[in-house]
Formats: structure tokens, C-alpha cells, sequence
């Protein structure tokens, strides 16, 4: 099977039910998720984990989509970094800063805002850290 990940050219043999975000983790490209565990059945609920590929005219979820022969997968386009500013600030904006679930609070915030800080610019977030003065 051949295959592009971010333009660089892969040929294995063995790759049935690989799915994107296995490989990618594989060979050390960094894509953001929350839900995707490898013990566990793939829910593609965080939305985290979108990569543009070349079957598709939609971004897809790359913890659920299989890699396929001649295909072509980018990791860190403009659209992909795009769809996931808009997921974490949804995440942020509908996540309550007392959450009862857990007693990390801010901090929780805080860890994912400097997990991201480098890699995409959520407005909602900067609002945090003035109303906050989160020390990053």
C-alpha cells in the first residue's frame, strides 16, 4: 500500500484497519485529540483529530478513517487548523470554569491553552487569561 502523509511518500505492506491518527502517532506527527484511545472502540466524538485527505472533499476524523491505498493526508493545513480553533473554543466556550466533574478548575484550561498556545490562536482563550490572569 502507498500512501502521503504531509507529502512525504510511505509504502508498507501490513497496514489493515490502520487508521490516520495510528500512523501519524507512529511516526511522530502530533495531531490534538480527547477521545481517542487505543484500547478503546473509536468514538470520533471530540472532532479534535480532523486531517484533510484526498478521498474526501470533507476533513475527516483521523482516529476513524482507515488508510487507504494512493492516498493523501495532510495533517496541518490552513482548513485543518482552522476546524481545530473552532472545535477547542467550542469545547472552551460550553466547558464551565467550576466544573463539577473535576477539581482542576482553571488549571485544566490553562494546561490546554499552553498545549495549543503554538499551534492555533483561539479568541475565547485570551479573554480566559485577562478575566483570569492565567500565568502561562
Amino acid at each position: 500500500m502507498k500512501y502521503w502523509i504531509d507529502n512525504k511518500y510511505y509504502v508498507e505492506d501490513n497496514v489493515d484497519n490502520l487508521v490516520i491518527i495510528q500512523k501519524c502517532f507512529d511516526i511522530n506527527i502530533d495531531i490534538p485529540c480527547f477521545c481517542y484511545t487505543e484500547s478503546l472502540s473509536i468514538a470520533g466524538n471530540c472532532r479534535m483529530c480532523l486531517v484533510e485527505t484526498s478521498t474526501s472533499a470533507k476533513l475527516v476524523a483521523s482516529c476513524a478513517m482507515p488508510i487507504n491505498d494512493n492516498m493523501k493526508i495532510y495533517t496541518n493545513t490552513n482548513r485543518v487548523k482552522k476546524a481545530r480553533e473552532s472545535v477547542l473554543e467550542f469545547l472552551l466556550v460550553n466547558h464551565p470554569l467550576d466544573c463539577p466533574i473535576c477539581d482542576q478548575e482553571v488549571n485544566v484550561i490553562s494546561k490546554i491553552y499552553r498545549w495549543f498556545l503554538d499551534l492555533i490562536k483561539v479568541g475565547f482563550m485570551s479573554f480566559l487569561k485577562e478575566l483570569f490572569l492565567i500565568k502561562m
